[in-house]
């Protein structure tokens, strides 16, 4: 445990306001059975002077470095239908065998050459087994999420799921992403970027509009993110001085030549890659030339369909109506 500390990069403060909370579950750690059970948040956050969330944080920190494993998720009193709620079971892992200390051979024979505090798990360093029947789904350990796809910062999005992508590699770009992305709804941040997008911004061009004003481009605003409670306020605040003038920034004159380069070589790719199909004559009827399908014909398909449902509702009723009852055999 204090290798995986030593390890992270972390301040003074946090190193052993962790620690302290890391060591908390050592010390409660059951010998015999090696499971860490009774211990709630409110007593770990007590031992390292912390909030509960970040217990929550140190908890997840171990299951991820393959520290700490779940053997049992807790519950509350309400679920057990008791006066007292569960606190979940947890188990400390090791990768590598425990130390053996020097025994004499002679005096000791093969299967009693590990001292006495040293026989509380197998000697292959494996966990002993549980009685727990309930195992974690995942083995301990928060799925990986699926990568996002990245937009190009000077590509101008003309569709529906390119500004989708777009609009989420400007939120990471501003340091929204991640364990922060709680702090913003994504349909907002969408429906916020889309007149931008449409008026033919960039990545790259949304994020100069944001750190510079239209009419004092010479001084840097500031991060967008930096004591915000509501970000996205703050970016449409600091994007409306920009509208009719995004023309003025690079980064969207450059991608409205790529767009525009990207458009005229759109045909000549086409026709390289479609092979040519040859020219087909279906042949027409003049009559219905004459007599195009409109009202007329949409109405004709309604009465159709509505003299189907009800000669089918009629043979349904019909048959119902001979079908003897079970119990008294007259007809319903």
């Amino acid at each position: 445990m204090a290798r995986l500390v030593d390890d992270e990069e972390w301040r003074s403060d946090k190193r052993r306001s962790w620690s302290a909370i890391l060591r908390r579950l050592v010390c409660h750690m059951d010998w015999d059975t090696g499971l860490i059970t009774g211990l709630t948040t409110q007593r770990l956050g007590a031992a390292g002077d912390r909030a509960e969330r970040t217990v929550s944080r140190v908890l997840a920190w171990a299951r991820d470095r393959g520290l700490l494993v779940v053997v049992e998720p807790g519950a509350s009193a309400e679920f057990l239908g008791t006066e007292a709620g569960r606190t979940p079971t947890y188990a400390l892992v090791t990768h590598s065998p425990l130390p053996k200390l020097p025994v004499d051979a002679d005096s000791a024979p093969l299967q009693h050459q590990v001292s006495r505090g040293q026989a509380t798990v197998d000697e292959n360093g494996d966990l002993p087994t549980t009685h727990v029947a309930t195992k974690p789904l995942s083995g301990g350990r928060r799925t990986q999420l699926s990568p996002q796809h990245q937009w190009h910062p000077y590509d101008v999005p003309d569709t529906p799921g390119a500004r989708n992508a777009a609009t989420l590699s400007l939120i990471t770009l501003l340091g929204l992403g991640g364990r922060k992305a709680s702090k913003i709804e994504i349909w907002r941040a969408r429906a916020l970027l889309k007149p931008w997008w449409e008026a033919g911004a960039t990545v790259a061009g949304l994020r100069h509009a944001l750190e510079h004003h239209p009419d004092r481009p010479d001084q840097p605003r500031g991060p967008v993110t930096t004591d915000a409670r509501d970000p996205l306020r703050v970016i449409g605040a600091r994007l409306r001085p920009w509208q009719g003038r995004l023309h003025e920034i690079r980064a969207v004159q450059i991608g409205a030549m790529r767009a525009a380069a990207a458009a005229k070589n759109r045909p000549a790719n086409r026709a390289a890659l479609t092979p040519p199909t040859p020219p087909t004559h279906t042949p027409l009827d003049r009559t219905m030339l004459d007599r195009p399908a409109g009202r007329a014909a949409r109405q004709a398909a309604r009465d159709a369909l509505h003299n189907h449902l009800h000669h089918t509702r009629t043979r349904r009723a019909a048959t119902q109506t001979t079908t003897p009852h079970p119990k008294t055999g007259h007809s319903r």
